[in-house]
């Protein structure tokens, strides 16, 4: 396999998207770039290591990150043949983050009140620290699977959300959603039929928790990304005066990239133009970000100092992947800049 540096990547990327619809003059990438260079940070080893880490989830004070990890990289902790959920603390939170590797744990695999021989990832932990969602597989059908953390540092066995929110068909990357003015919702990818009798296609829908109950589901409509095909994850930041969505796109057979659109309050409408992220590239996975719950960084996992390998898939299996983040004001000055906001 080849290993490109991170500098070598960014001068041989090339954007890809997933819009089927949208014009090509609304989608803005590389080559329109008008605002400053945004170039991944990567985290320190730990909390990388040999093993790989995928799709992270980070507590609000950004000194916990839990991730999936495939088993076919070589950690032997991982039950099965696919992946499992791990954390990594940071132990000394002092100064500048994310500090060097002395700051953080190793890697530790989650117990099995939490982690099954099938397929477990896509993390997402609540801004309290003690619920975390996850997409399982252990059913036999992918759905939102969920634990709490108790005073004892244990966690419960997971259960699967209630038939409000998983279905027969498929749902995964169950997200926050929270837009101005608009009760806190969460987001999620589902494969199910629009209306009876229809085949199953993948959509976005929304749920949202009422006395610790989630509600049943609706799917959500929005002509902008309604016309971004191959969506497998949406997450949303407000951020200097500016709701920013990041559209995780899976060109199956090739690999995630990211796009930004923005939403306007006034009207309750995501608008483009459709801005690339500036490291996209057809041959290396990235994307599939999760952003602080103050929303002041964003963090993903992305093979960029790996080179090409193998596409990430819902059968489990994927390639190696780092951790990498970014301040989320640098990301909105830049998709401002593109976009011509500012």
């Amino acid at each position: 396999m080849n290993m490109l540096s991170r500098r070598q990547f960014l001068r041989t990327s090339g954007p890809i998207v997933g819009a089927t619809l949208v014009p090509s003059s609304v989608v803005l990438g590389r080559a329109r770039a008008a605002g400053k260079e945004l170039i991944p940070r990567k985290l320190p080893f730990p909390p990388n290591d040999e093993f790989g880490s995928y799709e992270p989830t980070i507590t609000p004070d950004a000194n916990t990150i839990y991730f999936a990890r495939f088993a076919a990289n070589g950690d032997k902790r991982v039950r099965g043949t696919t992946t499992d959920i791990f954390v990594t603390h940071r132990i000394r939170p002092t100064g500048e983050w994310p500090g060097t590797g002395a700051d953080w744990t190793p890697p530790e695999r989650l117990p099995d009140t939490v982690n099954s021989d099938s397929i477990d990832q896509e993390p997402r932990i609540t801004p309290d620290g003690n619920t975390l969602y996850f997409m399982s597989r252990r059913s036999g059908n992918p759905d939102i699977w969920v634990t709490q953390k108790q005073p004892n540092g244990e966690w419960t066995p997971a259960q699967p959300l209630s038939s409000n929110v998983n279905s027969p068909d498929i749902e995964h990357c169950f997200m926050p959603f929270n837009l101005p003015g608009e009760p806190e919702t969460s987001v999620f990818i589902s494969v199910r039929p629009r209306e009876v009798g229809a085949p199953p296609t993948p959509a976005l829908y929304t749920t949202r928790m009422e006395k610790g109950v989630w509600q049943p589901t609706k799917r959500y409509e929005s002509k902008l990304l309604d016309s971004i095909s191959q969506k497998c994850r949406f997450n949303v930041v407000s951020r200097d005066g500016l709701v920013l969505g990041v559209v995780s796109v899976h060109d199956f057979g090739k690999f995630h990239t990211m796009l930004f659109v923005h939403y306007d309050p006034t009207s309750k409408q995501w608008k483009g133009p459709i801005v690339e992220a500036p490291f996209n590239n057809t041959a290396i996975d990235g994307a599939c970000p999760m952003f602080t719950a103050g929303g002041d960084k964003m963090i993903w996992s992305a093979g960029y100092d790996r080179g090409p390998g193998p596409v990430s898939t819902a059968g489990g299996t994927g390639g190696r992947y780092d951790l990498f983040w970014l301040k989320t004001s640098d990301i909105v000055a830049y998709y401002k800049a593109n976009a011509r906001l500012s």
